[in-house]
């Protein structure tokens, strides 16, 4: 898979514009708040249809009502073209034209690699939790659907226990089973390989600690029904649905010790570094072909044999777009980012004019 060019309009700070970009390493630098993040997380939304925050319109810019982004995608010899329309509490995605929901676009399509993904080891066990079910859900569209309507099974239970409503707890506690069982089985089916794979990226960065990767879970399949009934004068008294798959954590260890406890900065980023490496890799071997590598700010927190592996790794793939504050080594492309405009050996490599469709 290959992103021939991104479009941008409205979209935070990024000037409107489109940007083409070659196979190989396109590197990207400049100064903090110049946009370089911006232009990362545009493209990854453009391949993949998702984001991390709260609120959409936090994506457009300030003035404006509406933004939009687009991929001109190269997959398997063809060219489609992937639309992300933003508003007020709206996400309206299309390919070539047709509107589509976020599962239809390429799920094995981009892998983003940041500083913040330090939180994945030293942040509660929620964000560990969506890491796990987002990389899942690219994996299969089928646990994606079961994880859907296991949420809003669990959302309705809430209200009914909220309300009191003791009467009604086995109708909803038939279907949470069945659809928790699934999911945690599922997980650890999945694990397996995941941990694997990030066993051996912990130690090609140099890490001299063992990292394994376990699943803390609230209850198991042969006794969830159980754990729900001895704990339903909790749940009432709470509101809240207090055992399954959504309270569950998965533990990542560095020798004998959970490394959110025990690790150090250093250590974390690597952790973090692998986990992204085994979601790369996974995929991969998921979907038969590498995704786009998205890498920001390439030298953060890292020392120069990790920052090594992480420009290795951009050359592996067959198109990765790296930022940082200077220069990105063996970069086919060199673009430098100011005030939101992205210019090339003097040059603006941006069209400068979009044809708006979503």
């Amino acid at each position: 898979m290959q992103l021939s060019a991104l479009s941008t309009l409205n979209y935070r700070n990024l000037a409107p514009d489109t940007l083409t970009f070659p196979a190989g390493v396109t590197g990207v630098f400049g100064e903090n708040g110049a946009g370089k993040t911006n232009l990362l997380e545009a493209a990854y939304l453009a391949l993949t249809g998702l984001t991390d925050v709260t609120r959409l319109e936090q994506l457009v810019q300030s003035g404006e009502r509406e933004a939009y982004v687009r991929a001109d995608v190269q997959q398997g010899g063809s060219l489609s073209i992937q639309e992300v329309g933003l508003g007020r509490g709206r996400r309206q995605l299309k390919v070539d034209g047709v509107r589509v929901r976020t599962g239809d676009l390429p799920r094995g399509s981009a892998v983003w690699i940041r500083p913040e993904d330090s939180e994945l080891v030293f942040g509660p066990p929620a964000g560990r939790r969506a890491y796990l079910d987002a990389l899942l859900s690219r994996l299969s569209a089928h646990y994606a659907q079961k994880l859907a309507r296991y949420e809003r099974t669990v959302s309705q239970r809430n209200a009914a226990l909220r309300a009191g409503e003791d009467w009604a707890m086995h109708v909803w506690d038939e279907a949470l089973v069945k659809l928790g069982t699934d999911i945690m089985l599922f997980r650890r089916r999945a694990l397996t390989r995941l941990a694997e794979l990030a066993s051996e990226a912990n130690a090609a960065l140099g890490s001299r600690k063992a990292l394994s990767l376990t699943l803390q879970e609230s209850t198991a399949p042969e006794t969830y029904g159980a754990d729900l009934t001895g704990r339903r004068a909790e749940e009432l008294a709470r509101g809240a649905t207090v055992t399954g798959p959504h309270r569950d954590d998965l533990v990542l260890r560095l020798g004998d010790f959970p490394a959110s406890e025990y690790a150090s900065r250093g250590e974390g980023r690597t952790v973090a570094l692998a986990l992204r490496r085994a979601e790369l890799e996974l995929l991969a071997e998921r979907f038969g072909e590498k995704p786009v590598l998205l890498i920001d700010d390439f030298s953060a927190e890292l020392d120069p044999g990790r920052r090594s592996f992480l420009l290795d790794l951009a050359a592996s793939v067959p198109q990765a777009i790296v930022t940082g504050t200077e220069r990105v080594p063996g970069s086919a492309l060199t673009l430098r980012a100011h005030s939101g405009r992205f210019t090339a050996e003097g040059q603006a490599v941006g069209a400068g004019t979009l044809e708006v469709t979503a």
